[in-house]
């Protein structure tokens, strides 16, 4: 499991590897951190495509991001979300709560 990130300009894209658990969530925080302090990125995209799982601390992690761009006038964006993501953001009642494009590229074009 592993996160990546990719700067687009002023959009930082996460990618995580595996499971969204607390195994990661240490890494997709010092990744947002990093992206906030050192280039100066508020704006974030986390691309579910080889995700397809999330703990309570996976999305306590997206809340947090949220809570950090709103912080900063940044935005956050769910892409490439699975069945069992979708689930499970709808189940914990958070899909109303992100902006959820098909795609990265269609996250990437509506994004300010």
């Amino acid at each position: 499991m592993s996160v990546k990130a990719d700067d687009y300009d002023h959009v930082c894209v996460l990618t995580v590897t595996g499971d969204l658990s607390a195994e990661i969530a240490g890494s997709v925080r010092k990744a947002v951190e990093d992206s906030i302090d050192q280039r100066q990125i508020v704006n974030f995209i986390l691309d579910f495509e080889t995700c397809s799982f999330l703990d309570s601390e996976g999305l306590s992690t997206i809340l947090w991001i949220r809570r950090r761009a709103d912080e900063l006038f940044g935005q956050v964006k769910l892409v490439n979300l699975d069945e069992n993501v979708k689930k499970i953001l709808e189940i914990t009642r958070l899909d109303h709560r992100f902006e959820c494009p098909s795609d990265l590229a269609t996250a990437l074009k509506t994004m300010r």
